[in-house]
């Protein structure tokens, strides 16, 4: 069945750096010893994901909007990314990021590389700062039940569907969809991925949707 809609990762997927939450923590000398003790308890089960993301934003509390900004746009694009959206687009497939990243990032991503929809979570702002609280639109391994929402929001089918990641926190998503493609994926996602992509470029994700209609 031919291909319509591609729900995409953002974080190691469509840019080159694996997580945004852990980035601002580096670039701003917090992770040592620090954020990545919340890591830790998370994987660990100690703390839900919710509680892992409070934790991690109120360390930047206080933090002016305008800095997370300029951080942000560091972060650079896979080689490939404008140009496979754009071949996706041209054949009339609906594109989504679903991503547990941060909004500020996956919403600048949207709208630079023109995808319809995205969804991921926010950091709460006030009179220009961030608060330190958090809206959490993404969670953790949930990823499926997103995709499952937005397949039958837009009358689309499982089989109609396509996802494109990097890892665990993918899984749900590839098991929601008929073509699971992993982009430089982690051995943990191997099982859930139809199609394997390791030549450090996302045009390849063309070619495979390509050859499936």
């Amino acid at each position: 069945m031919t291909i319509k809609i591609a729900f995409l990762d953002c974080d190691g997927t469509l840019t080159k750096v694996t997580s945004s939450w852990e980035y601002l923590h580096r670039r701003l000398g917090i992770w040592d010893q620090n954020a990545d003790h919340f890591q830790e308890l998370f994987r660990k089960g100690q703390i839900d994901y919710y509680e892992f993301c409070r934790r991690d934003a109120l360390l930047w509390k206080g933090l002016p909007v305008s800095k997370v900004i300029e951080m942000v746009d560091e972060i650079p694009y896979q080689e490939g990314a404008r140009e496979t959206i754009a071949a996706l687009k041209e054949m009339g497939i609906y594109t989504v990021i679903i991503s547990t990243g941060l909004a500020f990032l996956v919403d600048k991503v949207k709208d630079d590389l023109g995808i319809h929809k995205a969804l991921a979570n926010e950091l709460l702002v006030e009179d220009g700062r961030l608060t330190g609280g958090i809206r959490i639109h993404v969670e953790y391994e949930k990823k499926g039940h997103l995709v499952e929402e937005i397949l039958r929001e837009k009358g689309f089918a499982r089989e109609e569907a396509c996802a494109v990641g990097d890892g665990e926190g993918d899984r749900g998503m590839f098991e929601a969809v008929s073509m699971p493609i992993g982009f430089h994926p982690s051995e943990h996602v191997h099982p859930y991925i139809a199609h394997a992509l390791y030549n450090g470029s996302l045009l390849g994700v063309v070619g495979i949707v390509k050859g499936s209609m």
